[in-house]
């Protein structure tokens, strides 16, 4: 016989399968329900985003926040890890080639969201500027006490300044597209002698190529080289200011060329052009011709090869030749000497002018310029006005040099942020800003250290302030020996 205990058993285990049954029949059409509470994987899932902007993400955690230290500690779990989608203005870029991959994104006063790009972007990365207006997301990460509070990793960029980053690639691709059809269909027409077409059109302009090819552009470095083997070859005839000639007995056949700024291509000339290149002047204005070799893809676009020059200034090179052929020798004893006038260097300054100045930017991004060649022109002992100072350090404002110097001082102030003092040739000539997160690297440096270090110049030296440069990062740094205390001044 059934006891009651197992009778009530029987009983329960035959309306449970009674009850799933019905529930399988009548929510047949729809079971999704049966998961509601479950977290079942089903493939690949997107970044859980968050509504919240900075602005009310900033009245949590800024420096103006009512909310008690509890508060905020449970609001930070609440958001971290979620992914957020907004717009600011970018601050800054990181320079070197360690730190491309950060971003520095302005909401309201300096930067407040530092974002973090993994490799994959770096090609978006790069066509960003100071001052872009970008919608961007990213995963939060970090929480920092300061102006600058969040750091957001996994970051991408949608658009850039209204527009939308797949159209800008596809407005590059259709240009690159455009402009290799113009190549090809122009191909057939083109003198192989002179490399020009009969009517002497520009086969492939330079704005074109660097639009597609150049630093500024979004498509990848391996996407370059693929579109890059369809223009190798074709030749050009452009215009541009020479903006160096190299100098030594090896590399008298290079010639840097000037379309924007800095040096944006080289000319490769063949030995048989030797005379033609002695007669080039730099910051004279060429057309010249020459065929597409090799792609730098950076400010220095690419090397032409078997180049020719076809104009300096607006006279053609065979009416120069005729010019030259027929000056007559001139008698020494004939030529009239100007008398030399000599001043003293307290009277006569020299002016440097803009034109006089060459600045070569190396691949990763920092100029070719020493401590000492930099102080020749802004340091006390040029003799040159301050207004003529001023006019020349915009050629230098917000480029990124690699000084080795001696450390003087560093710390941090409240206000003053974390600084260093570096010498080079007497006292403090270098004040140094970095960011927060460098404390560590910053502090661990002793007076004395010799340090090789990078920056961005910002203020040129007065009569007493120094050269001040921000992102600083150091590179290397050889501490000193300190020497022994001698028998007498331990005595003391």
């Amino acid at each position: 016989m059934i006891n009651r205990k197992n009778r009530i058993l029987l009983l329960s285990g035959i309306l449970s399968y009674i009850l799933f049954i019905s529930t399988f029949i009548f929510a047949k059409d729809d079971t999704s329900f049966l998961f509601k509470d479950f977290n079942f994987p089903t493939g690949d899932t997107a970044e859980e985003f968050v509504t919240v902007s900075f602005d009310d993400l900033f009245d949590i955690f800024g420096n103006y926040s009512t909310l008690t230290d509890s508060q905020r500690e449970d609001s930070w779990r609440e958001h971290k890890g979620k992914y957020v989608r907004w717009k600011g203005i970018v601050n800054y870029k990181g320079s070197s080639k360690d730190d491309w991959n950060r971003v520095g994104i302005r909401h309201n006063v300096d930067t407040n969201v530092e974002l973090i790009f993994s490799e994959d972007k770096k090609g978006i990365v790069e066509v960003v500027r100071k001052g872009d207006n970008i919608t961007y997301t990213g995963k939060i990460s970090l929480l920092f006490d300061r102006a600058l509070l969040f750091r957001l990793e996994d970051a991408n960029i949608e658009t850039i300044n209204g527009t939308t980053v797949d159209d800008l690639n596809s407005k590059l691709e259709e240009d690159a597209a455009l402009s290799l059809q113009s190549a090809q269909i122009s191909e057939t027409s083109i003198d192989p002698e002179s490399g020009e077409s009969p009517e002497g059109e520009i086969i492939l302009s330079f704005d074109g190529l660097n639009k597609i090819f150049g630093k500024h552009s979004s498509i990848t470095q391996a996407r370059k080289e693929g579109l890059w083997e369809y223009y190798r070859g074709k030749y050009i005839r452009w215009q541009g200011n020479v903006n160096y000639k190299g100098s030594g007995r090896n590399d008298w056949s290079r010639i840097g060329i000037r379309h924007t700024t800095g040096t944006n291509v080289e000319l490769r000339f063949d030995e048989e052009k030797k005379d033609l290149v002695q007669m080039i002047k730099r910051e004279d204005n060429i057309t010249y011709t020459g065929k597409l070799s090799e792609l730098f893809g950076r400010n220095l676009l690419c090397a032409i090869e078997d180049v020719d020059i076809v104009k300096i200034g607006d006279k053609a090179i065979t009416e120069i030749n005729e010019t030259v052929s027929v000056v007559p020798n001139a008698d020494d004893n004939d030529v009239i000497k100007e008398p030399e006038i000599t001043m003293a260097e307290s009277m006569a300054p020299t002016v440097i002018q803009k034109e006089d100045i060459e600045i070569i930017e190396t691949p990763d991004g920092f100029i070719s310029l020493s401590f000492n060649e930099l102080d020749e022109i802004f340091g006390k002992e040029n003799k040159m006005t301050e207004t003529q100072k001023d006019t020349l350090w915009e050629e230098y404002s917000n480029k990124n040099v690699r000084w080795t110097g001696e450390v003087m001082s560093r710390g941090k102030g409240r206000v003053s942020g974390l600084r260093m003092g570096i010498k080079h040739k007497k006292g403090t000539d270098v004040e140094l800003i970095f960011d927060n997160e460098k404390e560590e690297l910053v502090l661990k440096t002793e007076k004395g250290d010799e340090i090789t270090y990078t920056g961005r110049l910002v203020t040129r030296r007065g009569y007493i302030l120094p050269y001040k440069l921000e992102n600083g990062s150091i590179e290397n740094i050889e501490s000193v020996v300190k020497a022994q205390p001698t028998t007498e001044e331990k005595a003391r």
